[in-house]
């Protein structure tokens, strides 16, 4: 069975926030910055859950897209966009972002940490910032300073008070969070290598691992190291030889889906205290529309983006900005 198309609708969030537009707001399919509003998309009727949905309508062209809004401290965010480096500061001084990501902090909870968009823009830079609520300031994580020199890292991942990233050369550097990030005027975060995982070789991609606050994910081809951030290696996985490259890694409470140079793979996991174990061998989904190469694959598990419950989708990128939802 083919998919079928299903349009988005575009909604502008008002300056005048109510739960209903933090709801959208934080539910979005999208979240972006265009014209100096705030904009979602979102499902006009819901998606058929167990059918291959095609989405269209998205917007690509905004100031700025949204990525991911995650939960890191006590009104403390990383908040991951798409956008050149002038208009996103111009969102920054914006202050109805800071009262948009409070509301958007209040759908949050110690099971629900981050709220993920789409976006399919291409050609413009990704950006890592980190955001504080009380302060209503930001520092970007990309600027950093290794050996001496001032270089930009990508790929940022924050795991407990540590920063972990990627450089252009695909090596990994790592650096402690302090306050002085936020409280020091032209401060630059110094950063070291992870000879550890360095040693791999070039890092195609790092990820985060729910329940636990010292381990994370690195790949490289078609495996998974699993790492903590002392550089100790626990354990790994493997995918099939014809995978050549890993793209995006995620998680729900059961299993974990892989975005790959190959099309979409699952693996049953379970969480344990401070980590998380595979408990099966991973597996394709078998799909005409999803032989294809992805950049990205996200559960979702949210009645009121799915309209149903209990909820659970994958929403799913390929490399040509082909959307699908099942």
């Amino acid at each position: 069975m083919r998919a079928t198309t299903h349009k988005l609708q575009t909604n502008i969030i008002p300056p005048e926030l109510t739960p209903l537009e933090i709801n959208e707001a934080a539910r979005g399919v999208t979240l972006f910055y265009e014209g100096d509003q705030f904009k979602a998309q979102s499902f006009f009727t819901p998606p058929l859950i167990g059918a291959m949905n095609r989405l269209e309508g998205l917007d690509k062209e905004a100031d700025v897209h949204f990525r991911e809004i995650h939960m890191v401290g006590t009104n403390l965010f990383h908040v991951r966009v798409v956008s050149s480096e002038d208009k996103l500061r111009k969102m920054f001084a914006d202050a109805n972002l800071f009262n948009l990501l409070r509301g958007i902090s209040g759908t949050l909870n110690e099971k629900v940490r981050s709220r993920w968009y789409l976006e399919t823009t291409s050609g413009k830079e990704r950006w890592d910032v980190l955001v504080s609520l009380d302060k209503k300031n930001f520092y970007l994580l990309n600027f950093v300073r290794l050996a001496g020199k001032k270089v930009h890292i990508e790929n940022i991942i924050i795991v407990g008070d540590w920063l972990l990233g990627r450089t252009e050369q695909g090596d990994v550097v790592q650096a402690q969070l302090t306050p002085d990030v936020l409280e020091k005027e032209d401060f630059t975060l110094t950063v070291k290598p992870m000879e550890e995982v360095n040693k791999l070789g070039k890092i195609d991609l790092l990820e985060p691992i729910p329940n636990t606050e010292d381990s994370f994910l690195v790949c490289r081809g078609n495996v998974v190291y699993k790492f903590n951030i002392w550089g100790d290696m626990v354990q790994f996985n493997a995918l099939e030889e014809k995978v050549k490259k890993i793209k995006s890694i995620g998680f729900n409470s059961t299993r974990s889906v892989f975005a790959t140079s190959d099309g979409i793979y699952e693996v049953y996991v379970k969480e344990l205290p401070n980590m998380v174990k595979v408990t099966s061998l991973p597996r394709q989904i078998a799909h005409p529309d999803l032989k294809s190469d992805f950049k990205m694959a996200q559960y979702v598990e949210d009645p009121y983006v799915l309209g149903i419950h209990p909820a659970m989708g994958i929403f799913a990128k390929t490399t040509d900005d082909k959307v699908f939802c099942f």
